[in-house]
């Protein structure tokens, strides 16, 4: 038997519980479709789920039963947003950072729609296919946070006026 470190139950230094809890929710949604969208109860490694921490691991399971569950209108609002392309035409990793950030802003309201895209674009640079991942959650993301949360962007033009 293992005993945890006594800081078992805190995050990774440098992350608070909501980052560690999207990482960990990123990480099960990934094993979550490559294991053809069944959860048999062993998508994360226990390091996963140590490294969020206790605060961690009950955010990312409040957090990846909703993209579940939302699958496909969160699919279809990132498909309208994508320009000369599909979502199941990006890589698997890429599609679970969309989705989550896409499931925070359509369907959290505790969530500001800045705070959900800056977390998807952060994990876009941790777990991302490509070093273009970033600027493409960015951009997705934030037209589909304009359509949905308008007054959240009120009184904040962008790009001098185009909104």
């Amino acid at each position: 038997m293992t005993v945890p470190a006594p800081d078992a139950a805190a995050p990774r230094p440098g992350r608070n519980a909501r980052s560690a809890g999207r990482a960990l929710a990123i990480q099960w949604l990934y094993a979550w479709e490559q294991n053809r969208y069944q959860d048999d109860g062993h998508l994360v490694t226990a390091e996963a789920l140590d490294d969020a921490g206790e605060a961690g691991t009950a955010f990312a399971a409040e957090l990846e039963p909703g993209v579940v569950a939302n699958r496909t209108p969160i699919d279809a609002a990132i498909d309208q947003r994508l320009q000369n392309w599909t979502i199941h035409r990006l890589s698997v990793i890429d599609r679970q950072i969309l989705r989550l950030g896409a499931y925070e802003i359509l369907y959290r309201e505790d969530v500001p729609p800045r705070v959900a895209i800056n977390e998807a674009v952060e994990l876009a640079k941790q777990f991302g296919s490509e070093d273009k991942t970033p600027r493409l959650v960015n951009g997705v993301l934030d037209r589909l946070a304009r359509d949905h949360r308008p007054e959240a962007f009120a009184g904040k033009a962008k790009d001098g006026g185009a909104a």
